[in-house]
């Protein structure tokens, strides 16, 4: 049994060091998003759904240019209209073999949109998003990210948490998510990654 265990562990460390050799900040993709406003105590959250699209590129040793953009919407009382743009520079430094450090720095966009009865209103928020963390492999498909998040916006400045999951099948297609809790929103993003 503690030779089972010991090859066991042998095999994980190898693919530890496998996945670390070579990973991947060049990649795109898809999916879906979920916007959870948080209305207080008495009343349920209001949730806005739709879609995303994101990229990153590694364009010099350690460091990477990345971007994304979402919409989602909300139509229970008003037809209401989230979206944001981000666009950034990371650096990924080596830590471990199966870990790398993350340093990124990114301007944020947001629309927020409402219409009913054939008149409209929108408002345009803009502002940086500094953020510090780690991404890791525990093995040759499981990769996990967390990340310290300050958000500074025309209306307000905020800490938060962000958490992400990928699920490899192949070393281009995989299976992506992520939760972000901030003071009033919780963000979730599911997707497919294609890594180059």
């Amino acid at each position: 049994m503690k030779k089972q265990v010991i090859a066991a562990a042998i095999l994980l460390a190898a693919s530890f060091g496998a996945f670390a050799a070579e990973p991947s900040y060049t990649y795109a993709q898809a999916g879906v998003a979920r916007n959870s406003l948080d209305l207080g105590s008495n009343a349920s959250n209001l949730d806005f759904d739709g879609w995303n699209v994101s990229g990153s590129y590694e364009f010099a040793k350690d460091f990477h240019a990345f971007g994304g953009y979402q919409k989602t919407s909300n139509d229970d009382f008003l037809d209401m209209n989230l979206e944001e743009s981000q666009l950034g520079l990371g650096w990924h430094p080596s830590l471990a073999d199966n870990a790398d450090g993350l340093v990124e720095l990114s301007y944020i966009h947001q629309r927020v949109e409402a219409s009913a009865f054939g008149a409209s209103a929108h408002d345009n928020i803009e502002g940086y998003r500094a953020s510090v963390g780690f991404r890791a492999a525990f093995n040759d498909v499981i990769v996990g990210s967390l990340k310290a998040n300050y958000t500074d916006l025309d209306t307000g400045s905020e800490f938060s948490p962000s958490v992400g999951l990928e699920a490899r099948f192949n070393p281009m297609w995989s299976l992506v998510g992520e939760a972000e809790v901030t003071r009033d929103i919780t963000r979730y993003t599911v997707g497919v990654r294609a890594s180059f």
